[in-house]
């Protein structure tokens, strides 16, 4: 039995000073929302059963237990009423069974008489037939089951609409009707896969995101390059665009050249302090061999730029309503952006034919920053692209991803699927900020972020929960197994519960713990802290890599199949290769003192360059140092003698427009400074204030071990450095102390030719997706649930990406699992049914016993099918199509459920024909407490009403029907018009049909009477007739929808 609001706190909180049956009030009309926000807040601390928002509902005088009789049963709950403490009749006129105005013994007494024959029958309305009470007295009826009403068949068609969708939509429940409740239910069933049936849906979608056409992306300059740069504090030399100007004076950096976005290699300071502009060039080598596609300038910017290649100008970038973000030709340096622009997604302009020449080419950027703007973003690359068909859409922010469940909700004809899919994302959940975060700090292979800016990795980590979503909405009637296997590799999933730290050397159990306790079996419900080590084993080797579009696969080949190798694969040449002979020189004096006599002594680099005479260094092959074991040139007299050594290799280049990619690979003990032809190109960052160049007695500022993971250095982007023939690398590698003993110096030149597999993490095609690595899985032999009915041995001797196998042997054992039918079951009661199922209740036996005879038969349904737990078929079982006779049809579990935010949002737009559209319905859900995408927690939002109930979140909900029915700022339009038709009706009238459109016809009396008297009442409160030809009358119909949209209702599903 409901705990139900006591009648004497509901006459206090509403009318103050007024009898409950005195007519109408002269509250002002303002309150009113909060006497229901009130009534809300205090109502919801019990199970849903419908309320009356008023103290004259229909009953039967005497029938205190409101079973429909009046019989021995209700003088026993009176009496208890009035003298044990037991609940307060929900209904004190029925309690007052001789209508003397009073609730006490001897109503008990006239009902005893009654019952046994001696006493006469009770006063109007009687105890057989509903009716008003015609006494004038202080007691009220609150809730009874006489009150309400509708057509059977539509209400029916009504709670189906209510739990298989988000809520009727205008018309809905004419056509289920006429279709039929079985056949409905069917087509639910089987929807088909594909574009739904309403286009509408997939149009809006498509409106929130960003089309990126598949395409083979070549790079010509690639990413964070070598940049000579010019703070915009004045105007630049007039020639700074020409190849044949001198940059040598200016500041030396790598791009990304920016501040406040996280993704700046090289950060410009003064952005903080109103600088306008950044000047930026570079040279780069046009590949000799022909490379395919059409040339761009790839860009990510900040807020403005204007791109030149040998000289003439090619790109500027463009405001939203297609204006130049800058004025003039070229534009001064004192200019600012005319509009901000993020860096979030790269930026294509093409380069005109014959622009782009053979050999040495010169680009040259101006940047500009927009006005009191905090962030600042240059990357430029120059790629050549073929365009294959297709492309993948991107959303862009959080905000686009989280609009999918309300334009689905209220636009797909698909409503089972798309409720179902929100079930299991919310069953299966992951966290779009966690997966951000994980983006965010990608770096690429030469140690430099690859998204940066939060705009920059919100792109990837948004489509991909899309992705997932829109998974588990397409195969939402599916087989669990296949859910349950995909989430496991879902990129989001392999983030967020941390299988990407999963490894043999060191498990982690999050993930392994979540797939027994959220996913399948329950809390605490068959399993061991023995048995998550092990399913933690299973899963170890379980990653992320990137893939090329080339070798995308769809699930479960992506599994099945399993991408086994990283994203950077290539047929690699060894140019210099470790053990090759290096001329070197110990560091006891400098190798190439000043020799103009200026400054005797002084280091220069005149070593380093190509001509420098090396012939009387020593010579030996590398690794050279001492004390790691991995020296193959033992400096032995290092040790407190000196602290540095210098190192030349000469190795030959055809042509430095050759195709290979060319990388340098550097592990060192303590510190490096790299040069190449006579020119710094790197130094470790424990020599950054060592010097330029370092002296001979310099020492590393830190510690380093040569460890096996060399510093990789992108040798692409300089080639213009090179020459045909012989060139020079050249490093100076110092210690920690000059007492310190080890040192080690370990390099290797490559040249390489992308394998198919090969992706570049700066290329925007491709997509991330399930790696399996046989590195880091343990094959060892598992037991799971030892000792049991469903123990699971895994053998030992797989190898390679057998490995993965143990995965698909531990989704097939919990598909078959008992506790897992018992769970997934049991939550897809408390989805569509009622709350009041759960472990506890089912282990206690207080579980309702119509739920456990529905779960007991949707068990049954579970492995009724060859493979167990068809998702179709278990939903089948639970709607009953045919019979309409099992706990879901059960009129007590009708409008018990507290619409969750996202199902309250949508279900109010359904039900008046609104769009989709506006920003503000995912900020509406968020205030109300629902943020889809972005638990932080893994088990999901929760079904049980009340936890979505507080004095905020309901206040939120009062507030967003009052601003939807009113169509405040136009956000949320629905046209009156459609609902009441064109003909001018009077109050009742609106009333009927909004009672029917909401609910059914199904409002009772005390909540028709609260309705209509909020309708006809000014703002002060008084009487004021609704008048169709009044200028006011459709914002009064309008306040009064959105009165009916906060009752407590209105919130049940």
């Amino acid at each position: 039995m409901p705990t139900l609001i006591n009648p004497g706190l509901f006459l206090l909180l509403i009318e103050p000073g007024y009898g409950i049956k005195e007519g109408r009030r002269m509250f002002p009309k303002s309150l009113r929302f909060a006497w229901v926000a009130i009534l809300l807040i205090l109502g919801f601390t019990f199970s849903a059963t419908p309320l009356a928002l008023a103290a004259d509902a229909p009953f039967r005088r005497g029938d205190v237990n409101d079973d429909g009789s009046v019989d021995i049963s209700d003088p026993i709950v009176l009496l208890g009423y009035l003298f044990i403490g037991s609940e307060e009749p929900g209904c004190l006129d029925s309690a007052d069974t001789n209508d003397d105005g009073l609730v006490n013994v001897g109503d008990a007494i006239a009902a005893l008489a009654y019952i046994f024959g001696d006493g006469p029958e009770p006063p109007a309305p009687g105890p057989l037939n509903c009716g008003l009470d015609l006494t004038d007295d202080t007691l009220g009826c609150f809730t009874s089951s006489c009150d309400g009403g509708g057509d059977p068949l539509r209400l029916a068609a009504g709670h189906l609409l209510n739990r298989i969708a988000y809520g009727p939509k205008p018309g809905q429940i004419d056509e289920v009707v006429t279709t039929g409740i079985q056949q409905t239910i069917i087509t639910q069933l089987n929807p088909v896969l594909g574009t739904d049936p309403n286009p509408t849906m997939d149009i809006l979608e498509q409106n929130f995101t960003v089309a990126i056409p598949t395409a083979i992306e070549r790079f010509v300059l690639r990413p964070n390059g070598r940049y000579r740069y010019f703070l915009g504090t004045e105007e630049p030399p007039a020639d700074w665009t020409q190849p044949s100007f001198d940059d040598s004076s200016w500041l030396l950096g790598t791009s990304g050249f920016g501040r406040g976005d996280r993704d700046d290699v090289t950060e410009i300071v003064e952005i903080n302090n109103g600088l306008p502009s950044v000047y930026v060039r570079t040279q780069f080598i046009q590949p000799a061999t022909a490379v395919s596609g059409l040339p761009y300038l790839k860009m990510l910017f900040d807020d403005g730029f204007v791109a030149y290649l040998n000289g003439v100008e090619f790109a500027r970038s463009l405001r939203t309503n297609g204006i130049p973000h800058l004025e003039g030709n070229p534009p001064t340096f004192d200019q600012y952006a005319t509009q901000n622009h993020e860096a979030a997604f790269a930026e294509y302009y093409p380069i005109p034919p014959g622009l782009l020449q053979a050999g040495v080419n010169t680009l040259a950027i101006q940047g500009h920053n927009a006005v009191n703007s905090g962030d600042f973003t240059l990357r430029p690359q120059i790629v050549t692209m073929s365009l294959s068909g297709g492309g993948r859409s991107y959303f862009p922010s959080s905000g686009n991803l989280q609009r999918s469940p309300f334009i689905r909700g209220i636009y797909s004809e698909y409503q089972l699927q798309k409720v179902l899919g929100e079930f299991w994302e919310n069953h299966f959940l992951t966290d779009e900020d966690k997966l951000k975060d994980f983006f965010s700090g990608i770096r690429n292979r030469y140690n430099h972020r690859v998204y940066g800016n939060s705009a920059g990795a919100d792109k990837i980590s948004n489509t991909l929960e899309f992705e997932e979503y829109d998974f588990f909405c397409d195969n939402a009637l599916g087989q669990f197994g296949d859910l349950l296997l995909y989430s496991a590799s879902s990129v989001p999933m392999l983030v967020y519960l941390d299988s990407i730290l999963n490894n043999a050397a060191q498990p982690n159990e999050n993930y392994a713990r979540e797939i027994l306790e959220l996913h399948t079996l329950g809390v605490d419900n068959g399993y061991t802290q023995a048995d998550i080590e092990e399913v933690a084993r299973i899963f170890t080797g379980w990653s992320v890599t990137r893939v090329p579009n080339t070798m995308l696969q769809p699930f479960p080949a992506v599994v099945n199949n399993p991408v086994i190798t990283d994203f950077h694969d290539m047929t690699e040449t060894a140019i210099i290769e470790i053990g090759d002979d290096w001329h070197y020189f110990k560091g006891t004096e400098e190798p190439s003192p000043d020799p103009t006599g200026t400054n005797p002594g002084a280091p220069t680099t005149l070593w380093t360059q190509l001509g420098f005479d090396d012939s009387t260094w020593l010579v030996g092959p590398t690794g050279i140092g001492m004390g790691d074991g991995d020296d193959a040139t033992v400096l032995d007299d290092m040790d407190n003698n000196y602290t540095c050594f210098y190192a030349r290799k000469i190795f030959n280049i055809a042509d430095p427009a050759m195709p290979e990619y060319l990388e340098l690979a550097v592990d060192f003990d303590d510190g490096y400074v790299f040069y190449l032809n006579g020119v710094e190109i790197q130094r470790s960052s424990n020599m950054n204030n060592a010097g330029t160049p370092p002296p001979h007695t310099a020492v590393a500022s830190g510690g380093h071990e040569a460890s096996g993971r060399p510093d990789l250095i992108d040798l692409n982007h300089l080639r213009p450095l090179l020459v045909a023939g012989d060139n020079v690398l050249a490093f100076q590698i110092h210690n920690l102390s000059i007492t310190n003993n080890d040192a080690s110096f370990l390099p290797r030149l490559t040249a390489g030719i992308p394998t198919p597999r090969h992706v570049d993490l700066n290329d925007r095609q491709g997509k991330w997706v399930f790696r399996f690595n046989p590195g880091n899985h343990d094959f060892g032999s598992k037991a799971i649930f030892p000792g049991t009915p469903y123990e699971l041995n895994i053998p030992d001797g797989r190898t390679g990406v057998e490995g993965v196998q143990d995965a698909f042997d531990l989704v097939a054992s919990l598909e078959a699992h008992p506790g897992t039918a018992q769970f997934i079951c049991m939550k897809l009661i408390q989805k569509f049914v009622s709350d009041d199922i759960s472990l506890a209740s089912l282990a206690d036996g207080s579980a309702p016993l119509e739920l456990q005879g529905l779960l007991a038969s949707m068990i049954s349904a579970w492995y009724s099918t060859p493979r167990p737990g068809n998702i179709g078929v278990v939903m089948e079982t639970l709607l009953d199509p045919i019979d309409q006779g099992n706990a879901f049809w059960d009129p007590q579990f009708r409008r018990n459920k507290v619409k969750t935010p996202v199902e309250f949002v949508i279900s109010t737009l359904r039900s008046l024909g609104s769009p989709a559209d506006s920003d503000n319905l995912v900020g509406w859900a968020s205030d109300m407490g629902m943020e889809m995408f972005e638990r932080d927690d893994p088990d999901g939002f929760p079904e049980v009403g009340n936890d979505w109930i507080g004095t905020t979140t309901l206040l939120q909900r009062i507030n967003f029907a009052r601003r939807f029915a009113s169509n405040a700022d136009n956000d949320f339009p629905w046209n009156l018009a459609d609902i009441i038709g064109d003909t001018p009706l009077g109050a009742q009238e609106v009333l009927d049909i909004f009672d029917e459109v909401l609910f059914q016809s199904s409002l009772t009396e005390a909540e028709r009477c609260l309705a209509l008297e909020y309708l006809e009442s000014g703002l002060d409160g008084n009487f004021l007739p609704l008048d169709p030809t009044a200028a006011d009358y459709s914002a009064r119909v309008r306040e009064m929808v959105g009165f009916l949209f906060s009752l407590p209702r209105f919130q049940f599903q």
